[in-house]
Parts: structure tokens; sequence; C-alpha cells
């Protein structure tokens, strides 16, 4: 293995600082637009960023994920000048793509002013989205560099400050200013310097690999095009499914209610924070296993990521939803509440297709990647559908119900190709018993609202009693194995021995019996 790699679980470590930070910046930013921009406004940037970050997929052209997996495979194998010449020709097309995103935005944006803002008056900011929208194209490639290059700890620090400046420097713009549009000129521009600051480390990496042993190896460029060209055009339906329903909402409402529904969204995404890092990770980890073509150590990764995924993401969705109403109440004003049905639909429908990020990732590290187009597609085309039958007539709930079926669509396709490859390793007993765990949490913490006022200490004492509740199911139901739990401590810091020391109380032992089991928890 190149002496260049991180190890994985310190990875996962950081991985989670850098989404807890974009978690934390993007709820303080959301936050405080909603108390100091009327809601049409806040609906407004809302389409701003929906815009950004889908001409940000298509320029990107599929290359994020795909220079990802071939850096990845040369890591392992130790072809050194052959990553050396992928990072040069890399650089080269994405500052090519930057460009053309730039140019295209700029000169269609008196059309989509038209189109979707209703209004003349927005044709700036669309124009200064277009400078955000390069840099994230540059960010995206640069990231995705790194994490093939599996500079898991560098790429986590940078995406730290990147979270942080991209959501605080706007918004203190705004704050300075008071306009809205300045909030845009300071995300281009922090885009920029974020984009600069990652090529900086490539740069570094790329240096350092001049300097050590290699072996005689070629990769034609034309094979990560041809390897991105399906994930090019599944990234684009895929992306524009996520953010078609907003778009609708813009067309068929107003720009009000898109600020509503955007919270509900905002919301959702709470629960990624858990996820994400190890969705980010994966497909370094599971390329090295195809490239040593380790099957076994395939199938069992597969089988405890997925485990692992529905332990910690379901209970946090259906948390989420439980608290629905206290928390758009708390986090966004009164006149948001309305979207927590969205939001409990949301939650409910993702926590049952969660295990497509994990098979997602299987597919892409065997290289089966023309199976994205499939799943993307279907999903756009039902939430292009059903947002067009739904939002007219049900508002934000019908956008919610058409957001979820993406999920639904997305996951029967992964599930059927992860079988028929046969990397899928699903624990169904298993899922079911989180489900379960989740629902009992779900029902009490729902009932308990009614009982106190809505404040911040009362949000705060619930997700307490959730989350005591859901350890106890834990330990009861045997929901994770000393195996698995063995990936989670990994990435605990040794100085917090206590936390592990929980994590071990809480798995259980494959090996032994019932009674064993039953004498040791009574005890």
């Amino acid at each position: 293995m190149s002496g260049i790699g991180e190890s994985f679980s310190s990875g996962v470590a950081f991985q989670y600082s850098a989404v807890a930070s974009m978690f934390l910046s993007s709820s303080l930013f959301y936050f405080f637009i909603a108390h100091l921009l009327p809601v049409n406004i806040v609906g407004g940037i809302s389409l701003l960023y929906a815009i950004m970050n889908i001409m940000a997929v298509v320029f990107v052209f599929g290359l994020s994920t795909g220079i990802q997996h071939y850096l990845s495979y040369h890591i392992a194998r130790e072809n050194h000048s052959a990553i050396m010449k992928l990072i040069r020709q890399t650089i080269a097309f994405s500052l090519l793509l930057s460009s053309l995103a730039f140019i295209f935005i700029y000169f269609a944006s008196g059309d989509i002013a038209t189109l979707f803002f209703h209004s003349s008056a927005y044709i700036l900011s669309i124009k200064l989205i277009g400078i955000a929208i390069a840099g994230s194209v540059m960010i995206n490639i640069a990231g995705s560099m790194l994490l093939g290059l599996n500079q898991y700890k560098k790429y986590s620090i940078i995406y730290i400050f990147i979270n942080i400046f991209t959501y605080f420097f706007p918004l203190t713009i705004l704050i300075l200013t008071g306009r809205a549009v300045y909030l845009i000129a300071g995300l281009g521009t922090i885009n920029i310097v974020s984009a600069m600051l990652l090529l900086a480390f490539v740069y570094r990496v790329y240096k350092r690999l001049g300097t050590m042993p290699t072996k005689t190896a070629k990769e034609p460029y034309h094979n990560i095009i041809y390897y991105s060209i399906p994930l090019f055009f599944a990234s684009i339906m895929g992306t524009s499914a996520t953010y078609i329903d907003r778009i609708v909402v813009s067309y068929f409402i107003n720009l009000s209610s898109l600020g509503i529904y955007n919270f509900a969204l905002i919301i959702a995404a709470a629960a990624t924070i858990l996820v994400a890092p190890v969705s980010n990770l994966l497909i370094p980890k599971l390329s090295t296993f195809f490239s040593l073509d380790n099957k076994d150590g395939f199938k069992n990764s597969m089988r405890i990521l997925l485990n692992i995924v529905s332990l910690v993401y379901i209970p946090a969705a259906l948390g989420i939803a439980a608290l629905s109403r206290i928390i758009l109440y708390e986090f966004a004003g009164p006149v948001y509440i309305i979207a927590y049905i969205p939001l409990i639909i949301i939650m409910f429908i993702t926590s049952i297709f969660i295990g497509s990020t994990v098979l997602s990732a299987g597919i892409s590290s065997i290289r089966k990647t023309r199976i994205f187009i499939y799943a993307s597609g279907f999903a756009l085309v039902s939430n292009i559908l059903l947002s067009i039958i739904l939002i007219p007539r049900y508002g934000i709930i019908g956008a919610a119900i058409a957001y979820s079926s993406m999920n639904g669509v997305n996951f029967a396709i992964v599930y059927y190709y992860a079988r028929k490859f046969g990397i899928n390793n699903y624990d169904i007993s298993r899922v079911i018993k989180v489900w379960i765990s989740s629902l009992i949490m779900f029902g009490v913490i729902y009932a308990m609202q009614g009982l106190f006022p809505y404040t911040m200490f009362s949000v705060f004492m619930y997700i307490i009693a959730g989350f005591a509740i859901y350890l106890l199911e834990i330990k009861v139901f045997r929901l994770i194995s000393q195996e698995e739990m063995g990936y989670i401590i990994s990435v605990i810091p040794d100085k917090l021995q206590t936390l592990k020391y929980m994590a071990k109380f809480l798995a259980y032992n494959e090996h032994s019996s019932t009674y064993d089991r039953l004498f040791r928890f009574i005890k």
C-alpha cells in the first residue's frame, strides 16, 4: 500500500468533524436569514442555491467520482507516475469546465430570472452565482482528488474551513450591507478562495509523489471519461431530481412557499451528518478491496456498513420527525411551523431507503456506473411527475411526497443491481429490529411534546430522552455486534476511553448463548 495514504478510521473521524461543521454553519446561516430577511427573499436565496448545486453538478462532468476511483486504484498498486499524470490532466480539465460554467450562467441569467424568479431584479444575483458555480466545480474535483489520494485528514480539515467561511463570510457581508445581493457576491468570493486552497493541497501531494518509487503504468484519460460519463448523466438527473420540487414550488406557487418548504429540507438534512462521512469515504475503501480482488473483505464491509448506517440514521431521522413542530418553531419562527408535516413525510421515507447510500458506493467501486443512469433517470421522472401533479393541489405537502418518492425509486433499482452483481449483503432482520426500536422512541417523544411548552430547553431534554431510550433498546434488542461496534470505536479518539467503554458495553457477542446474554444484562 502506498505511503501517502491515511487510515480509513482516522478519515471517518475527521469527516464527521467536517460534516458537523457544515451542518452547524448552514443551520446558523439559515437561522439568521430567516430572522433578517422576508420569507420571499429567503425563498429566492434558496432557489439560487438550488441553481448553483444543479449547475455545479452539470459542469463537474462526473469527474469527481471518476478521478476519486482511479486515483485510489493506482494508490493501491503504487503506480505513482500514472497518478501524477492524472492529476495534471484533471486540473487542466477542471479549469476549462469551471470557465464554461461561468460563461453559460452569465449569458443565460436573463432567461433564468424570467422563467424561475418571475422578475428581472434577480439577474445580477444570477450572474454572481455563476462565480460561485465556477468555484464549486473546482472544489468538487479538487476535493475528490484529495479523497482519491487517501488524504482524508487534509480533506476534512480544509472542508471544515470551507464549511465555516462559505456560510459566515456571506452572512457577515449581508449583516454589514443589509442587501441580499452582497450575500451572493460573498458566496462567489469564498468559493474561489476555497478552490485555490484545495488545489494547493493537491499540489503538495503531487510534489511528494515525485520523490517516491513508482511502477511503470499508464492510465489513458479516456478511461476516466468513459467511467465518468454514466455518472455525469446520473448526477445531473439525480441532482435535478433533488431540486426539481423546489423549482416547481417556485414556479406554481411563490418564493414565500419555497422559503418555508426549504426549511423542512434543511432540517431533514440534519440526519445526514451521521452518514455522509461514511458515504464519502466508502468509494476509496471499497475500490481498494476491488483492486486487490478481496471479495470477502468487500462483502463483509458492505454488511457492516449497511447495519451501521441503518442503526445510526433511522433513529436520528425519526427523532427529528418526532420533534418537527418544536424544532421549526424554535429554529425558524412561527411562520415556518406549517412545514412540519412535509418534514415528517421526508424523514420516514428516507429512513426506509437509507441503505442505498452504501449499495451505491459498492456499485461505483466495481465500476458498474451505468446503473446510476437508470436510477437517477427514473428518480427524476418520479419527482417531476409527482411534483407537477401534487404541488398545485397540495402545496408543500405534495412537494414532500414528490421529493421522497425519489428515494424509493432509486433504492429499488440500486438494490436490484446490487443483488445481481453479488455485492448486496443486507441484514433484513437487523433492520426490522432497528425500525421497531426507533418507532418506540418516536412514539414516546412525539407524545411528550404535549406535556410541556415549546422552548429550546424542552428540545434539549427531548433529545436526551430519545437518545437514552434508544441506547437502552440497542442493548435489549441486540442491535449491534462487537465486530460492527469495532468500526465505530475505531473512529473515537483514544482520550475518550469512557465513551469507548460504553460503546463496547452496548455491543453483543455473536457467539454467546441467550442465557449468558440475559444473565450479563441483568447483572
